[in-house]
Formats: structure tokens, sequence, C-alpha cells
């Protein structure tokens, strides 16, 4: 399917690296391992991963730019709401299959 990133920009909100900046949150609507292939090519690491009701990694300059080289879909941030992988029904979205929970199972213990 795609992978999918979300623009807006960051005045002076968050961790300082992401203020005044271009950022996105980058996922996909497939699966976690299209996600995973992908941060692997912009060199993201898993640790990074965002885990909370839609999976995804933050991403500012010059991720950002090179996200969308390698073929990232930009799209609203409504639209990546409702296409995005999920941890948590809510109607829409699609939930992550049951060997990606457990890959995700296994991150998160690696994790901490």
């Amino acid at each position: 399917m795609a992978i999918l990133l979300d623009a807006f920009f960051n005045e002076q909100r968050g961790p300082r690296r992401f203020w005044h900046q271009r950022c996105g949150h980058l996922t996909s609507d497939e699966s976690l391992i299209e996600l995973f292939d992908f941060a692997a090519a912009l060199r993201l690491r898993r640790g990074l991963l965002q885990v909370k009701s839609i999976l995804h990694y933050d991403l500012i300059s010059p991720e950002y730019e090179r996200a969308l080289e390698l073929g990232a879909q930009l799209v609203t941030s409504r639209e990546l709401v409702r296409r995005a992988i999920r941890l948590t029904p809510r109607g829409f979205g699609r939930l992550i299959s049951p060997a990606e929970q457990a890959m995700l199972t296994r991150l998160l213990t690696q994790r901490w």
C-alpha cells in the first residue's frame, strides 16, 4: 500500500530540536514491516517508533525531505489518521495483525 507522511510547521512545541522546523508523522497503512523497512532506509532506529494509538515516527528536516524523496505519500493529518495502522479499535484505520503485535511486544520489551 503506502507509506504516509503528513506535514506541519512546529513553532515552539516539544523538544527544542523540533522548534521552527517543518515536521511530519511517518506511518504506514499496510504493515509494521513496511514501516520498519522504510524507516531503515531513512536510518531511523526502531526504538524511535512512537507507540501511541497510531504507530509512527516523528520526522524533522532533513529526514522529512528524504522520506519524500524515497516515495512517502504526502497526505493531510486527517487522511493519515484515517488510513494509518493502529493499536486500538476506533472504527477507522487498520488494526495490526497478531504477528505484528508480537513483533511490537518484542520491540517494547527490548526498549525498556
